[in-house]
């Protein structure tokens, strides 16, 4: 299997050294990974890449995307002859069935991470209250597979996530956060506009991340597309939210490190983080995505590689539609 090399240190060089990339600072070598081994390297620091391994990469058609450190891209260089687009054409072919079950893999993968969030969250002591909001959301998770038209699938997705945020939201109530159901245009609340800006950055990381793997944003299996809507993205980002932002934002409440009286600001009919909140929030979140993580196959990256995976489990689906969309799930 054909991995991504993270580079996330702030200073450093990367080389190359006959089949292998190199990775030093202050002269000392901190890591050596076999150039053949990789299809794409993504630069999320200031660490500096040499010319002999520009050019080896480009040789051997490895991408090299430049990211900011909340998963924005800046660019990416690639060989000429390089492309993938044959991908978006063979995304294009699938039948409504195959969208279907797509559908529900990104959706029971969304609601069993917010499930076993509840459960974590709750581990010492749960109430009658967030018991029977878990039970429920295990039922959605029995009928989702057995969904046969969007619309079902839509109706189940739209009770559970009902359940679980009326639940998430009785367990932060804590240092301010009142939480009573979710809102979205404009943000009602604190946490609303947590979870507003932390989805809007995990969007723009997930749109990087199809796009460097050759699909068609803009070609989804559960959201409509349009000309102003990348619809893969949103589709693709559904069980990252419960598996990534959730469990963020809750821990900056429980840890008060973000403050409904400092951080927030009340404008355009409704309630923001201010200036010094977003740039507290991209901090912790730049600390908390290249954390390392155990991912499915016990090999240990940064948690922004499941993005990365989550893209590529899609184009294996793509090409092999036997073998399901595999999906992220919280342990």
């Amino acid at each position: 299997m054909m991995r991504t090399l993270y580079l996330l240190r702030s200073h450093g060089t990367a080389g190359v050294e006959g089949e292998q990339v190199v990775v030093r600072c202050a002269g000392e070598e901190l890591e050596r990974i076999r150039l053949p081994m990789l299809d794409q390297i993504l630069v999320m620091g200031n660490l500096q890449l040499t010319t002999p391994l520009i050019r080896a990469c480009l040789t051997r058609g490895v991408v090299i995307a430049y990211l900011s450190r909340h998963g924005w891209c800046h660019g990416r260089l690639q060989p000429v002859e390089a492309g993938y687009r044959h991908r978006a054409r063979y995304q294009a072919l699938l039948r409504e069935s195959d969208r279907l079950q797509a559908a529900a893999s990104l959706l029971v993968g969304k609601v069993a991470n917010g499930r076993t969030l509840l459960q974590r969250l709750t581990r010492r002591q749960r109430d009658a209250r967030i018991s029977g909001a878990i039970d429920r959301l295990q039922w959605h998770l029995q009928q989702l597979p057995k969904a046969r038209s969007l619309e079902r699938l839509m109706g189940l997705e739209g009770n559970a996530a009902a359940e679980y945020f009326d639940a998430l939201g009785g367990l932060i109530r804590v240092n301010g956060y009142l939480f009573e159901g979710r809102h979205r245009r404009p943000p009602t609340t604190p946490f609303d506009a947590l979870c507003g800006f932390g989805y809007s950055l995990l969007w723009n990381a997930q749109l990087t991340q199809i796009e460097l793997q050759g699909l068609d944003p803009y070609e989804g299996v559960l959201h409509s597309g349009s000309p102003r809507h990348a619809a893969l993205v949103s589709d693709l980002i559904e069980p990252l939210r419960t598996l990534l932002v959730d469990p963020f934002n809750v821990w900056l409440i429980r840890t008060r490190r973000i403050r409904v009286e400092e951080h927030f600001e009340a404008r355009d009919s409704g309630i923001f983080l201010n200036e010094e909140g977003r740039r507290l929030w991209l901090r912790c979140w730049s600390t908390y995505m290249s954390e390392s993580v155990r991912l499915s196959d016990d090999h240990a990256g940064p948690r922004w590689e499941l993005l990365d995976r989550l893209a590529r489990a899609f184009v294996r689906f793509v090409y092999d539609l036997s073998q399901g969309l595999t999906v992220p799930r919280r342990r």
